[in-house]
């Protein structure tokens, strides 16, 4: 999401009703033998700076997941991806360790920001740092330029052969660019076009992804993706959708996922055509939320979660999505008081974790878990 730029102060602590108009609310009755179409799982986000919150997050994604998606949101190397040469160290580290914490028995979605963190600009330069300004000749080249293109297609192409994935995200919420600003959209699509076709050379296999970051259906926004979303999806294997209704939609009672339009989610069938779906990224708060600087104050509770858990995965299999991706599998109310400072930002998200802030499971990680049991079936 736009507003989530806060979130990139983590990698500088840690560098070392199927296809209708309606979605199903009716209570599900379990079949003989239940099956899911998609996989489940987190980002590795942590809920404090510290190794044992790294060790205890990896765990739980391997106890409630079947697939880990890896969004690296910190930059580019542009330059040494250029080149050929090495990143610096405290990129390697960040690398590294994900890859060392990975169970080798789960899938991996790997995801890189070629978007800033406001989704109206290319990614920053991580070097020394995550997110810096652009180096030298770096601050004045776009989406369009030849060195942008085979900076991103090479570090992709590394990260690729590192994390072995089943899809890759080079497009995240691709839909705030056309939001954000028209004119680079437009030349965004000459980028896709040639990091999809490189990438695809090499790895015609590999599910490329790109993401919308859905609104409030009929609204002024959908109706603008909608209408410009096309030229991207050209480019595009798999349409992964970002939802968080409870805060970025604009109905009344937004805590309550019992209020959410009926076609909430798909609405995505009109922009997507016969496009496989995932959900790339998405959760629900299980308590209050207040952000006075936003003007926000949303009602919810644990069972309300639970319920969004149950709603939410009740549409991915009628939608026959591949995944669903919740943001983080744990509060992090810790983080954010003490290495986030408090951001306001950042708070949208603190309290979507199935664990809560005192790491006590939520009643929604057990709607979670009924479902994980479920066979995987494509």
């Amino acid at each position: 999401m736009n507003l989530r730029s806060i979130f990139v102060s983590l990698a500088v602590v840690l560098v070392f009703s199927a296809c209708g108009g309606s979605d199903t609310q009716q209570e599900v009755t379990d079949p003989q033998d239940p099956t899911r179409s998609f996989k489940m799982g987190f980002t590795p986000w942590l809920y404090e700076a510290s190794s044992e919150a790294q060790n205890v997050t990896y765990s739980r994604l391997a106890q409630h997941g079947d697939v880990i998606k890896h969004h690296l949101m910190s930059g580019i190397p542009w330059q040494e991806a250029l080149d050929g040469s090495d990143y610096h160290a405290n990129v390697e580290a960040e690398i590294n360790g994900r890859l060392s914490r990975t169970p080798n028995n789960m899938d991996v979605f790997l995801a890189i920001d070629s978007l800033n963190t406001e989704r109206d600009d290319l990614a920053p330069y991580w070097g020394e740092t995550p997110n810096m300004p652009m180096p030298g000749e770096w601050a004045n080249r776009s989406w369009s330029s030849p060195q942008v293109i085979s900076a991103y297609v090479n570090y992709s192409l590394d990260m690729i052969n590192r994390f072995q994935p089943t899809h890759f995200e080079y497009g995240t919420e691709i839909s705030e660019l056309i939001l954000n600003d028209p004119a680079g959209y437009a030349e965004y699509i000459i980028f896709a076009t040639s990091v999809y076709t490189a990438i695809k050379a090499i790895h015609p296999d590999l599910n490329l992804v790109t993401s919308i970051a859905i609104k409030s259906p009929g609204t002024s926004e959908m109706d603008l993706i909608n209408a410009a979303i096309g030229e991207v999806l050209e480019f595009t294997d798999v349409v992964g959708i970002s939802a968080y209704p409870y805060v970025f939609f604009n109905h009344e009672g937004k805590g309550d996922p019992a209020n959410l339009p009926t076609n909430w989610l798909t609405q995505v069938n009109q922009v997507v055509a016969e496009k496989p779906l995932l959900i790339s990224e998405t959760g629900w708060i299980g308590e209050n939320l207040t952000i006075e600087e936003f003007s926000v104050a949303i009602q919810s509770d644990p069972d309300k979660q639970s319920a969004y858990v149950q709603r939410v995965l009740e549409s991915a299999q009628a939608l026959d999505a591949q995944m669903v991706i919740w943001w983080t599998v744990s509060d992090f109310d810790i983080l954010w008081q003490d290495t986030l400072a408090q951001d306001p930002t950042a708070k949208i998200w603190k309290d979507i974790g199935l664990y809560n802030e005192g790491q006590q499971a939520r009643v929604g990680l057990g709607v979670w878990d009924n479902w994980f049991s479920y066979l995987y079936q494509e």
